[in-house]
């Protein structure tokens, strides 16, 4: 025969409550222990007049002459100004800053999304139809103000990639003999 069941005389312990509400307490320990994520540090794109000299810089180092650029015609009405061209060639490069985006408009093509980091070239109409221009957009080069552990996106990574990009167009410019 089995005997009738007892209640315990013992106290409740922890491990004899309900499953759920062990459950429970479990997720609010592990929701106290960790901070909630941080938001990305606001970042600002290179300067237009260092960028400049940056580029300047790269023409130097791939022993390119660079000379003030002017501006070429994109569409009617619409010209892009060139930062830095090649003295005596047809090629040159503009880093176009959120104001020169919104003057452009639709007259400077957007970046194509599947290219990924490839470098964006233009040409211009009539006579600067045969130019080749590398298109850098300031928000490619973007670096934020923090320092420490806080620092992100730092300055001088944002001009390194900017000196890459100019020297990479520059290999090509002379592999390729552009005029």
């Amino acid at each position: 025969m089995v005997a009738p069941a007892r209640a315990s005389t013992r106290p409740a312990s922890f491990w004899s409550a309900p499953p759920a509400a062990l459950c429970l307490l479990g997720a609010v320990a592990v929701g106290c222990g960790s901070p909630p994520p941080r938001a990305p540090n606001p970042t600002r794109p290179l300067d237009e007049r260092r960028a400049v000299e940056i580029i300047l810089q790269a023409f130097h180092d791939e022993r390119d002459q660079p000379v003030h650029g002017h501006p070429i015609t994109l569409a009617p009405g619409r010209s892009l100004e060139v930062d830095v061209l090649s003295e005596g060639r047809k090629y040159g490069v503009a880093y176009v800053t959120a104001n020169e985006r919104a003057a452009l408009g639709p007259a400077l093509p957007p970046r194509e999304p599947s290219m990924g980091d490839a470098l964006q070239l233009v040409s211009g109409l009539g006579d600067d139809g045969d130019a080749r221009v590398l298109v850098l957009e300031d928000t490619d080069y973007e670096y934020d103000d923090q320092v420490g552990e806080d620092h992100e996106e730092t300055t001088v990574t944002a001009e390194l990639k900017l000196r890459r990009d100019v020297r990479d167009f520059l290999v090509r410019a002379h592999a390729e003999k552009w005029p």
